[in-house]
């Protein structure tokens, strides 16, 4: 009788042990997910405004050549950090390069609307309006998969289970998008 109830207190926690792991593995899945949706947002408003920066480049003469250059590099570097968190989505120290590198393009954006020419402004206006449109609105689902993620790992007795499985937290991503 002793083996037969301990048997079943054996299943009962390796049926518990599986469910958590599923809800975990799926959890972070969802984070991974809806971190590519911000990634492809990025993508978009990098690939427009370096478009835009290749054909305004021509008109800029001067110093203002040389600021689109350094914005160029900017979003060079930006591209690179993003390509490493998409291959590390959860690393926290990937997410803190593409903050990093996300204030510098912000940064070169706002010496160039204040140092640029007239013809380049109005483009760089409207990258800086639509990155402060659409990137917030592409991290809220990002940061509910993150919320949900982390109060999973955090409940025992799954935490203790996220420890043997060595489950990291996920990170949230504060972007500082500020006023030009």
């Amino acid at each position: 009788m002793g083996a037969l109830i301990f048997g079943l207190l054996l299943a009962i926690a390796l049926f518990w042990a599986v469910g958590a792991h599923n809800r975990l593995v799926r959890l972070r899945a969802e984070v991974v997910r809806q971190w590519s949706s911000v990634d492809a947002v990025w993508l978009r408003l990098l690939v427009r405004m370096q478009g835009g920066i290749a054909a305004r480049q021509s008109l800029a003469i001067g110093a203002g050549a040389d600021d689109l250059q350094a914005l160029q590099l900017a979003c060079d570097e930006l591209l690179e950090a993003l390509s490493l968190a998409r291959l590390q989505p959860l690393d926290n120290e990937s997410q803190k390069q593409v903050a990093t590198q996300h204030q510098k393009v912000l940064t070169e954006i706002r010496l160039i609307l204040q140092t640029a020419n007239e013809a380049v402004k109005p483009d760089l206006d409207i990258a800086l309006n639509r990155m402060r449109q659409t990137l917030p609105a592409a991290l809220i689902p990002y940061h509910v998969a993150v919320a949900a993620y982390n109060d999973a790992l955090a409940m025992r007795p799954a935490s203790w289970l996220a420890r043997r499985l060595n489950l990291k937290p996920a990170t949230r991503m504060d972007l500082s998008m500020g006023a030009a």
